[in-house]
């Protein structure tokens, strides 16, 4: 590719890191299958949501009505996606730059300044690194503008659907959503969605935020034979679940720091208060394994 596509790779893992929007474009197996979704985009044409996983900075999700109060102040963005909707920060749909590199890792940063679009002014870094059979993902945020804001972080990797995959994930509750995919309730795990044992996906479509996440959680593809474990720092406390039907083959897990739409809550929903200067960062780390 001509993004600057840098290659981790080792004798278990084979991953693709891309600074254009600093993302993973793939990662695969030493037996070939995918470990993470095969790359949907084309060589210099694609975007964030074309790619294996991208970062979710300086917060995830949505902001309810795109606007939100903080000490004395309100700010407020315009969309960067499909209108209505500014989602996701602004991470992954900017360029990063190579600040490091070795055999077997790589780190990534960018910068930006607020504007119209967004009030946010900060750092982010990112290192993905190979040790073995394990990936592991860090990302932190610097607040570099002049107040006081609320940051939170997550990561946001897409992951082949098979028909007998299985997921685990512990969780105590989760979060309906309204029309506009925006958290309307906290409410106890039905059990068609409670994870807390292997079990497979359901046919319909998710997309919430699940609560009180013991920061572990398995896949099993057994038709490819492998098994992926996910572990993450404490900070990321709980996950976005967005699982498809069946048809699109693919499930996003995403390990988040805060509630999503967590700016109208009043704790601000694990959002954590940066003054400027100050960091906040965390970790996951994906370990695959053969399995019977």
């Amino acid at each position: 590719m001509t993004d600057g596509t840098v290659l981790l790779e080792n004798t278990e893992l084979r991953v693709r890191v891309s600074p254009r929007y600093g993302v993973i474009l793939d990662g695969y197996h030493r037996n070939g299958h995918p470990i993470l979704r095969p790359f949907a985009g084309e060589e210099g044409a694609f975007g964030p949501t074309d790619t294996a996983c991208f970062p979710m900075v300086p917060f995830a999700n949505r902001v309810g009505g795109n606007a939100f109060d903080y000490e004395g102040r309100t700010y407020r963005f315009e969309p960067n996606d499909v209108p209505p909707f500014y989602l996701h920060g602004e991470g992954w749909k900017s360029d990063w730059a190579v600040i490091d590199r070795t055999a077997h890792s790589v780190a990534i940063d960018m910068q930006r300044e607020g504007d119209a679009q967004s009030p946010y002014t900060y750092r982010a870094t990112q290192r993905f690194a190979l040790d073995g059979s394990q990936l592991t993902i860090s990302i932190a945020v610097e607040n570099r503008g002049r107040h006081a804001m609320p940051f939170g972080l997550g990561l946001h990797p897409y992951f082949p659907r098979t028909p007998r995959m299985t997921l685990q994930a512990r969780a105590q509750s989760w979060w309906t959503e309204d029309e506009y995919h925006v958290p309307d309730r906290d409410e106890p795990l039905p059990d068609t969605v409670d994870f807390s044992k292997p079990r497979l996906l359901p046919a319909h479509g998710l997309n919430n935020c699940f609560e009180g996440w013991d920061c572990r959680a398995s896949l099993v593809w057994p038709e490819h034979g492998l098994a992926a474990t996910i572990d993450t720092d404490p900070v990321f406390s709980r996950y976005m679940l967005f699982s498809p039907p069946p048809d699109f083959a693919f499930l996003c897990f995403e390990p988040m720091s805060h509630t999503a739409n967590g700016f109208h809550h009043p704790d601000f929903g694990g959002l954590q208060r940066l003054a400027p200067g100050e960091t906040m960062g965390g970790s996951m780390r994906l370990t695959v394994n053969e399995s019977a």
